[in-house]
This record gives C-alpha cells, sequence and structure tokens, in this order.
C-alpha cells in the first residue's frame, strides 16, 4: 500500500485548483491530518485554516484547508458554488476533511453531485493506506527514484537536489523507508 503522506501530496499537487477531499476517522486524527497537510505543502500555497466554503472561496490564491464544524452543510455549500470555485479560476486547492461514514460522505453521495464531480476521485483515506508492505514500496521507490531511500536520502540532506514538489514528497516517502 502507499504510504499516507505520499499519498496526502499526490492529491494536493493533482488538481492544483480543485477540491481535495481528505477522510478521517475521527476528530482526533482529523486535527493531526490539518497539520500533516499544512506540513506537506510549499510555502507559496500559503495554507489558511476555515470552516467556511465563502471564506475558503475569497481567497483563490492560497489552499483552504476546510474543517466543517457541519459536515452536510459545507458539501452542499460546495455543490451550490462549484461555478464560483471555477471563475476566477483557483490557483490553490480547497481540502476538505471529512469524518469516514459521516455525513459529509452521505451527502456527497446522494445530494452533492457537483462537488463530488469537482472533486473527480481527488479524495485520499490516510488510515487505509496506513498499513504499508516495506518491501514492496523499497522496490518502487528504489525503480522510481534509481536508488534505495537511504542512498537518495544522501543527497536530500546535503542540499543536492532540487527543493522541488517531487522531491518534498519522494523525500517523505524515503524518510518513510529509510531502514537503519
Amino acid at each position: 500500500m502507499r504510504e499516507p503522506g505520499v499519498a496526502l501530496a499526490g492529491a494536493l499537487a493533482r488538481d492544483e485548483g480543485g477540491l481535495t477531499i481528505v477522510t478521517c476517522p475521527d476528530l482526533d486524527l482529523r486535527d493531526w491530518l490539518v497539520k500533516e497537510v499544512e506540513s506537506l505543502v510549499p510555502t507559496g500555497a500559503a495554507p489558511f485554516r476555515t470552516t467556511s466554503v465563502a471564506e475558503a472561496l475569497r481567497e483563490p490564491n492560497r489552499m483552504a484547508l476546510l474543517i466543517p464544524s457541519d459536515e452536510a452543510e459545507v458539501v452542499r455549500d460546495l455543490d451550490a458554488c462549484r461555478d464560483q470555485a471555477l471563475d476566477p479560476p483557483r490557483t490553490q486547492p480547497i481540502v476538505l476533511f471529512l469524518l469516514r461514514h459521516g455525513d459529509g460522505h452521505r451527502t456527497l453521495a446522494t445530494e452533492a453531485p457537483s462537488a463530488w464531480s469537482w472533486a473527480s476521485g481527488n479524495d485520499v483515506d490516510p488510515e487505509e493506506l496506513a498499513e504499508l508492505d516495506v518491501d514492496a514500496e523499497r522496490a518502487a521507490f528504489t525503480d522510481e527514484a534509481g536508488a534505495p531511500p537511504e542512498d537518495w536520502l544522501v543527497p536530500w540532506r546535503a542540499g543536492q537536489l532540487p527543493r522541488s514538489q517531487e522531491n518534498y514528497t519522494r523525500a517523505f516517502w524515503a524518510m518513510t523507508l529509510e531502514q537503519p
């Protein structure tokens, strides 16, 4: 399985101006995941936390971390406001945090086709991805990066690799797989 941080970074990078949905098992882990997303994004994304769709839409050039108090209402608002999110075009995504099996997911499935298509499969459930097949992931990393995680991290830690989104993601992946 893929590492949760890599999956989060991938979901954030896939659609710069879209809607990313992060599924959380409970409120405590939601707070941790919000901090995790904040740590993964480049500073230029200027992430900010909000509970309001209107506030998220007012800042198209900043990553909005949308943390709803009423998930169903926020999903309905996003569904109704999709066109507003496209004009002016967003340069940063809205990241919506929803509880697994909560009202937000039910509303997405039954009442919010526009919001669901806006996310267009750009959702991630880090807990489901937490089971890690280390041998398979190390092989995949080595195949993709051209070196085992420990070897790839040497130039990264020495500052010899560009600090790009791709390399930040790869560094997170490598550190997860690193063996002593």
